[in-house]
């Protein structure tokens, strides 16, 4: 073989050589371009994953402002519900609030009456609280404020009361019970608070 062949044969190799490199090249190439396809894909359902809205940050421009109304809390304040009144989830004497229904649905409290504590004392000062809580339990039993013919057809009725828990509520004019009438874990239907 000459000289020249050898050159030939070397341009030979040399073209093969870089056709094998470019091949290499563009199957590498291809390789990290899927690769960084799917971090990027990964990375976006990775974060609409732990992060469904964003990274919690609001332009400026598209915070919301105050609400223009003020939504009421479900159900009836303490101080609004009127004796007679049925609660349907009833908890305690002492909630901040009570689900009124009607008296002919179902229902697991109610209010029978609000009876004065103040003949308790025949002073103004405060009678103490367990001396409230003792005599709130005979009121409340009273026929005037339990209709106690309807009550004993209520299997596990409980009757319980709230009352001025402090010298601090009684000066403020609380100065009575408030008389339930509950039936814990199970419903009744109808009043058993007192015809008048």
């Amino acid at each position: 073989m000459s000289d020249k062949d050898d050159s030939n044969a070397d341009a030979g190799v040399g073209n093969d050589a870089s056709a094998t490199r470019g091949a290499a090249g563009r199957r590498n190439r291809g390789v990290l371009a899927a690769l960084i396809g799917v971090l990027v894909l990964g990375g976006v359902a990775l974060g609409v994953w732990l992060q469904p809205f964003g990274d919690g940050t609001v332009p400026p421009e598209e915070t919301a402002g105050s609400p223009i109304t003020t939504v009421p809390l479900s159900g009836v304040d303490e101080a609004l519900l009127e004796p007679g009144q049925c609660i349907q989830d009833f908890v305690s004497a002492w909630e901040p609030r009570f689900e009124v229904v009607d008296c002919a649905l179902e229902h697991s409290g109610q209010l029978l009456a609000e009876v004065e504590a103040t003949t308790l004392s025949g002073s103004d000062e405060y009678p103490g609280e367990e001396a409230l809580r003792d005599r709130a339990q005979i009121t409340c039993q009273a026929g005037d404020v339990l209709d106690t013919a309807a009550a004993s057809a209520v299997p596990g009725l409980v009757i319980e009361a709230s009352y001025p828990l402090n010298q601090a509520d009684w000066d403020s004019g609380l100065r009575g019970y408030r008389c339930f009438a509950s039936t814990p874990g199970a419903s009744t239907t109808g009043s058993l608070a007192a015809s008048s």
